[in-house]
């Protein structure tokens, strides 16, 4: 019984020293039919700019139909965030405009070049949510 009990409780130790701490993530998903690009911009203190503006923008995902990827796996730190799609003719724009790369990319705000292009982003809002899953539809 005492052999029974030592195995329950290494057990026990083993498997909750592999627990891991809850981790939080916004997630993009692809609900329409053909392949999409997709942006994201969040709240950055690392990125702070004379300006006061503290933003990072980072892109091109691509989602094939039903695919998800992450976009973004650290702690939500501002409800607020930014992100722009397109793709098969669609686009999922807003009233944000900021230069954005032709070409995958991982900048602060107040970064652009020459050969980038002025997009309007929307403005997404997660709330008091750790973990977001916004799915792209028609």
């Amino acid at each position: 019984m005492k052999i029974k009990s030592l195995l329950a409780a290494l057990c026990a130790l083993v498997c909750l020293g592999g627990a891991t701490k809850a981790h939080a993530w916004v997630q993009f998903c692809n609900g329409t039919d053909v392949t999409i690009w997709t942006t994201y911009e969040w709240y950055a203190p690392s990125c702070a700019a004379e300006d006061g503006s503290s933003w990072e923008k980072k892109g091109w995902w691509s989602l094939t139909p039903g695919q998800c990827k992450t976009v973004y796996g650290a702690s939500i730190s501002n409800r607020y965030s930014y992100y722009y799609a397109e793709g098969g003719g669609l686009a999922w724009a807003g009233p944000y405009n900021t230069c954005t790369p032709w070409t995958a990319f991982d900048w602060c705000d107040n970064t652009c070049s020459t050969s980038s292009r002025n997009l309007g982003w929307r403005q997404l809002d997660t709330g008091g949510y750790s973990n977001y899953t916004l799915t792209f539809t028609r």
